[in-house]
């Protein structure tokens, strides 16, 4: 044993050289049990990944130890009885491997030396290295793998996998046969279809295109959509030259879409609409006709009415009757409460033919949540955190959902919810109606709609490539870190009494470190992140409404959903870790035609977002600080020095992390 390098019992503590656990042998100085045996069965004796030793201590309470200069076994216990038993066991697991070697020689076929598969449960070790081959315990010691064989005139053919079977106590090799995938995805669709065979035929198409649009020539329609922030549609799976064909032309007015649901024209008049937003004129012909659509806009341009009203229509006008339904027509998915909560606030706006709605989210009282949901609701708003909660307890049953909204859905699948948004696709019939909106589209977004939409329509609204909304003015002042909490304590002290703020940080913590500092200089705040309590989160944003506070400090969880209108000033004490979430921040105001300020402090560490920051502010035409190019530039150079390729997508900084908000 002279040529072994590493030795048992040099082995660290508590493991053998085999990686096998091995109790301490001086616990035990009672009763001790030594044999001998052959180095041919020592790996049926450990086991995969030592489970029958693991197996023999737990069962007999005793400990084994194997030497592995003389290959003897001890076993060392308390309880004679425990220690014979032991080795018993130890001993029918050698007789059972020694019978199981004998059967594999005495089938076993010749063959090819260089690629036989050598079933003898043996280790050889070499010079300063051991290579084991196959042990006796490892489950897959009876599959041969594929290997080349000589054909009949000498060239190499690749032979199927093969696999030893006991039948009639004779081993037997038995070919593996490739998996038929095609034949596989055969029975899948005729088990979905015969999963929701049962299920009543939807009814999607409510459109119905009056006179003034369909004598549209395609010129007007493009002229239409040019000059309504350069609306851009197309199909997600078809070539250019189809991308526009049979997509329904875009509105101009309520009664284009909504003369037959007076109700509903009342409900619009109420709010002081006088004509459908860029989004709306072509969302709603396409939503009404029963078409999937993903629509891609600029935070505040009226994505949540774009979606709702042609889904209490599909509500109304399904054929079952809603007592008979179980359960809910519509699923609308938020990223975060705050969302799901201005959701909520939306639909309760519109009364509809009694059409009732609950939002359900985490954080809040899951038994309140409970009872409204069944006093009776055709529409849920939810968080899919606990969504998944309820349909898991049996509350909620979602297979009754015939109209799907994800509403930010970039957002959702950044916050780690994409196994959740998957499983709750999964249970929802196939043919329901399904819409996606985002102020950004992101390729991990793009990949959940090509697998679960039916062919949906893209309709953007506004430039292809990411931007910020043109009624904000954007300033971007350069600070040292230091200095931020002096700088955006000058500009609060100067506020007018009309002035609302939101100040965005990346940190938890840094939020409520800010919250309190501001507040012993005498300025009324409040702080909102995920770490707060709902209530607690509640009751800032109802303060700032209200206009009981000037000031909200938060974390990304009020980037996106959050409609106050009356936001005067966002600033970015801590620019956001990519471009995305910046341009989600500056949405915040200047919403619902009003004008807004964005004020972002950029210090060294932000040099890897320079880049794109400079894109959005020129596509927006605002003033680029000097230092702002000086700073991608540095940044470009850095990348090219150490001849790495670093995502520009992302706020990076090697010594700089940001957590989770």
């Amino acid at each position: 044993m002279d040529d072994l390098e590493i030795m048992w019992d040099d082995a660290p503590p508590e493991r053998n050289v085999y990686g096998v656990l091995s109790a301490n042998m001086s616990n035990f100085n009672d009763i001790i049990e030594k044999f001998p045996t052959d180095p041919a069965y020592i790996g049926a004796i450990i086991g995969l990944n030592g489970s029958n030793i693991k197996s023999i201590k737990t069962k007999f309470n005793v400990n084994v130890h194997i030497n592995s200069d003389n290959h003897i076994v001890t076993v060392k216990g308390r309880n004679r009885k425990n220690v014979d038993d032991a080795v018993k066991y130890i001993l029918e697991i050698i007789k059972h491997s020694d019978q199981k070697y004998k059967n594999k020689n005495k089938n076993k076929n010749v063959s090819s030396q260089n690629h036989e598969v050598s079933h003898n449960p043996k280790v050889e070790f070499k010079k300063k290295s051991f290579v084991p081959r196959f042990s006796a315990s490892s489950r897959n010691d009876n599959i041969q793998v594929a290997t080349p064989k000589s054909g009949e005139n000498g060239e190499n053919r690749l032979s199927l996998p093969t696999k030893n079977v006991c039948i009639g106590g004779t081993e037997k090799k038995e070919v593996l046969q490739p998996i038929d995938w095609e034949s596989l995805n055969r029975k899948v669709e005729e088990y979905r279809k015969l999963q929701w065979a049962h299920l009543p035929k939807l009814r999607k198409n409510f459109y119905q295109e009056v006179k003034e649009i369909a004598v549209m020539t395609e010129e007007e329609v493009n002229e239409m959509r040019l000059v309504n922030n350069n609306i851009i549609v197309s199909r997600l799976k078809t070539s250019e030259d189809q991308m526009c064909l049979d997509i329904p032309k875009p509105i101009y007015k309520f009664d284009h879409c909504f003369k037959d649901y007076p109700d509903i024209l009342d409900e619009l008049k109420k709010q002081n609409f006088t004509e459908p937003s860029p989004i709306q004129k072509q969302a709603w012909p396409i939503l009404l006709r029963g078409e999937d659509m993903i629509g891609i806009a600029q935070t505040g341009t009226g994505k949540t009415l774009a979606f709702l009203l042609p889904a209490l229509i599909h509500t109304d006008g399904q054929t079952t009757p809603r007592a008979k339904r179980n359960g809910p027509n519509i699923l609308i998915l938020a990223p975060t409460r705050e969302l799901a909560q201005q959701i909520a606030k939306e639909v309760n706006k519109y009364s509809f033919r009694g059409i009732k709605a609950v939002c359900i989210y985490g954080g809040g009282s899951r038994r309140d949540q409970i009872r409204d949901f069944r006093e009776g609701a055709e529409c849920i708003i939810c968080t899919p955190g606990r969504l998944n909660d309820l349909v898991q307890a049996k509350v909620v049953d979602i297979t009754s959902v015939t109209y799907l909204i994800l509403d930010e859905a970039d957002r959702m699948l950044d916050m780690g919810f994409e196994p959740q948004i998957r499983k709750v696709l999964l249970d929802i019939r196939p043919d329901r109606q399904t819409v996606m909106t985002s102020a950004t589209w992101p390729p991990c977004v793009s990949r959940l709609a090509e697998t679960y939409m039916n062919n949906p329509i893209q309709v953007w609204v506004g430039s292809l490539d990411l931007t910020a909304t043109h009624s904000v003015t954007q300033n971007v002042e350069l600070v040292d870190d230091a200095d931020k909490f002096n700088t955006v304590l000058a500009f609060l002290e100067n506020l007018k009494s009309s002035d609302k703020v939101i100040i965005f940080c990346s940190k938890r913590a840094r939020a409520d470190d800010l919250s309190s500092d501001l507040s012993l200089k005498g300025l009324l705040t409040q702080c909102i992140h995920g770490s707060r309590d709902q209530a607690d989160r509640e009751q800032a944003l109802a303060d700032l409404t209200s206009g009981d506070i000037q000031i909200l400090i938060a974390t990304d969880v009020a980037s996106r959903g959050l409609d106050i209108e009356d936001i005067t000033h966002v600033i970015n004490f801590d620019f956001p870790r990519n471009i995305e979430e910046y341009v989600h921040r500056v949405g915040r105001t200047g919403r619902a035609g009003r004008t807004g300020t964005a004020i972002s402090y950029i210090t060294r560490s932000d040099w890897g977002i320079a880049k794109d920051l400079i894109r959005i502010l020129e596509e927006a035409g605002q003033a680029v600080p000097k230092e702002l190019y000086g700073m991608s530039n540095r940044f470009d150079e850095m990348k090219k020095r150490r001849g790495k390729d670093f995502k520009m997508g992302s706020h990076f900084n090697p010594f700089f992390k940001h957590s989770t908000p």
